[in-house]
């Protein structure tokens, strides 16, 4: 082995502290490391190779073919191979094609197809390798362009930080207790190169990172000279400044998250009756505006595994979901996930409609209705258990959690059930002046469309007296000032089986002040970033 020179002392050295504040030797010293085959990576590995008996280390190489660049790649592939073999360490060497991952991934940007393609076939070799981290040859220049390019696409905090010495696995997500080291990002691209050319070894230089096609490229070939031609010489080392700056004030933020997150928010992938996590929408709004979306962010990368997708456009959606307080709403997000609004939650999931809160109904059920006070008639349909009682008349007629309605005894006549939705209904809703289409009153009560058929219906004679969960009839209500203690209507449905009911207290069915204007301005209220 060639003998120690000033720039390889200096790298061995910040390799050497790296792994020392990681805690990544001895025992936790199986690392995997990440070689493409240009100087950054070569130097990460002969340091860490040289490094090997005093810290305890055992290196596995891992080089992802990505089929792009033909014979090219094929080359750097047999060098990394080759490489590892000389140096006595076990390697993975694959080819996978990126744009299939692209196509069948849904992913515009080939970058990031290739990004998630590379990182998920070293969580692959990781595991198999029981590795504690994945050891990657990112240095200050890669720092400063990340943090750049984050910032041209108008990137939060997270994004300015750009890079951290060590991170939690960024995907796929089901990767616990792996980590993504960096130990040479105190060091420059010219240092590295300097590091093999001193060692007396050679490396290969990828063409890809010319191609213009490609933003990186532009930043770091275009973009970072035209700013140090002209604005500032040492803008590089300015935008780490900032990245730096900015890494210590998420890191602060992250601990203020975690200090609200059990007060505000509940839930994992898999853990509950609906795969997501659950906001409180009460308590998510009372924190400051930063805050909230550090929260939903969180809430992403907790379901996802990762939050790299989620762009500030995305957490600006979610952010106005919560503040716009309306039932019903929902944004769609990166990865299938969608971010719904209800009365008094929000509901990060999968499911492309929120969680309904009605069983399903499986046709009319009639529903016999009590002659004498305090008698009760009960009726199990579905789901449900509905019971009917006359009883006095209460001093404060509260319908509870809008599955309790008080109506007037004698309005209800004829055959009485509870039923579905069906074509051309039409409901007369208290405290408007006349009847309208069932279809246009669940549109202005934004009741989501996967809940529309399953709403009880109670239904006599006259019509629809009651939409169960929001509103009773203008003709079934009772009146104003009768004599306490005569007798009232009270039906109320309650769910069976085990099921969660949600209250939906907060909607607009325990609002008799509404007015046909009321729902009329309702109706044209239109967002374009979030989905009625």
């Amino acid at each position: 082995m060639p003998a120690p020179t000033p720039t390889v002392v200096k790298l061995q050295a910040q390799v050497s502290a790296a792994l020392v504040r990681a805690g990544f030797f001895g025992e936790r010293g199986v690392l995997v490391v990440g070689v493409s085959g240009g100087p950054d990576s070569s130097a990460l590995l002969y340091c860490l190779h040289r490094l090997q008996e005093s810290h305890g280390l055992r290196l596995h190489v891992a080089h992802l073919n990505h089929d792009f660049r033909g014979d090219e790649a094929d080359a750097d592939a047999r060098f990394v191979s080759d490489l590892a073999q000389e140096l006595g360490l076990p390697a993975s060497v694959e080819k996978r094609e990126v744009t299939d991952y692209q196509r069948e991934h849904r992913i515009s940007s080939f970058e990031h197809a290739a990004r998630e393609l590379r990182y998920g076939f070293l969580a692959e070799v990781a595991a198999q390798a029981g590795a504690a981290a994945v050891v990657v040859g990112h240095t200050a220049d890669d720092l400063a362009e990340t943090a750049l390019l984050h910032l041209l696409r108008g990137s939060g905090l997270h994004g300015l930080r750009g890079m951290s010495e060590r991170s939690p696995w960024p995907w796929p997500g089901d990767a616990p207790g792996l980590w993504l080291f960096r130990p040479l990002l105190a060091a420059t691209r010219q240092d590295t190169e300097a590091c093999c050319r001193e060692l007396g070894r050679t490396f290969r230089e990828d063409t890809g990172n010319s191609l213009p096609r490609f933003t990186r490229n532009r930043v770091r070939h275009h973009l970072l000279p035209l700013l140090a031609a002209g604005y500032n010489p040492r803008v590089r080392e300015a935008v780490v400044r900032l990245a730096r700056a900015a890494a210590l004030e998420v890191d602060y933020l992250e601990s203020e998250v975690d200090r609200v997150w059990p007060q505000v928010a509940e839930g994992e992938a898999g853990s509950l009756a609906f795969s997501g996590v659950r906001f409180q929408a009460v308590a998510l709004t009372a924190l400051h505006p930063l805050l909230q979306r550090l929260v939903l962010r969180r809430g992403y990368s907790v379901v996802t595994g990762a939050a790299h997708r989620l762009e500030e456009n995305h957490l600006q959606a979610m952010y106005d979901l919560a503040q716009a307080g309306v039932a019903g709403r929902s944004v769609a997000l990166p990865g299938g996930l969608w971010l719904h609004s209800t009365h008094d939650q929000l509901l990060l999931t999968p499911d492309a409609g929120p969680p309904c809160p009605f069983p399903e109904l499986d046709g009319p059920y009639a529903l016999e209705l009590p002659t004498a006070m305090n008698q009760v008639t009960e009726l199990t349909l579905g789901g449900w258990r509905v019971a009917a009682q006359l009883a006095p008349r209460p001093e404060v007629l509260d319908a509870g959690d809008g599955f309790t309605a008080w109506l007037a005894p004698g309005a209800l006549t004829g055959r009485v059930q509870v039923r579905a939705r069906q074509a051309g209904d039409r409901f007369w809703p208290l405290g408007m002046t006349q009847e309208k289409k069932l279809q246009d009153f669940f549109t202005d009560l934004k009741v989501p469309r996967t809940w529309r058929d399953r709403v009880p219906l109670l239904e006599s004679a006259e019509g629809i007296a009651w939409v169960v969960g929001y509103r009773v009839a203008e003709w079934a209500r009772v009146e104003d000032s009768p004599v306490e203690g005569a007798p009232v209507l009270r039906v109320g449905f309650e769910q069976v089986h085990g099921l969660e009911k949600i209250s939906l207290r907060n909607t607009w069915s325990h609002l008799p002040e509404l007015t046909d204007q009321d729902f009329d301005e309702a109706k044209s209220i239109s967002e374009p970033t979030i989905e009625d």
